[in-house]
């Protein structure tokens, strides 16, 4: 197997993120390493040419030696900057949220949902779960798989102006043109 670096790594799960969010959604827009409401986001997508649902994918980039059970904190990038706890991603301003692993060692063993993950990752009145994926680097094509399916989070009049907005300001890494 060919190893990569650490940005290289980042760079093909983004891809492979991208693909599964192109491959789920109606023609979406696709944005990489987003600026979303003055947070980075690694995979920002919005369906149906731009008018749609908000998903939003934040990467774990924590070493394989921290089991998804004790990830309460969501890493941002390889700059180790910190968003926040699971908690606080319940209340980032997106339909659908997303926390990724990255795996990029052979014969790893699955991760399991602890009883906590699967708790916080609810929205406190229950209408909205963050989705958690699975990124295997490991193989020569990378492969996202779900662990945990998202559900949609209530919509609100700021997340539809920050996507109008967003979608006016910014130009998609990936986007269906006609």
């Amino acid at each position: 197997m060919i190893q990569f670096d650490v940005q290289q790594d980042l760079g093909r799960a983004k891809n492979a993120l991208q693909d599964y969010l192109i491959r789920k959604l109606l023609i979406p827009k696709v944005y990489l390493d987003a600026n979303w409401n003055g947070i980075p986001v690694h995979v920002l997508a919005i369906d149906r040419a731009g008018v749609g649902d908000v998903h939003a994918v934040l990467i774990n980039d924590r070493s394989q030696d921290d089991r998804l059970e004790d990830a309460n904190k969501i890493i941002i990038g390889t700059s180790g900057m910190e968003l926040g706890s699971v908690e606080e991603f319940r209340l980032f301003p997106s339909h659908y949220r997303y926390i990724a692993i990255i795996n990029d060692k052979p014969n790893i063993k699955e991760y399991e949902l602890s009883l906590g993950i699967l708790q916080k990752s609810l929205a406190d009145d229950g209408v909205g779960r963050i989705g958690i994926l699975y990124v295997d680097l490991s193989k020569e094509v990378p492969a996202v798989q779900v662990l945990l399916k998202p559900e949609r989070f209530r919509s609100s009049k700021e997340i539809i102006e920050l996507a109008d907005r967003f979608v006016a300001e910014n130009t998609p890494n990936w986007e269906v043109r006609e």
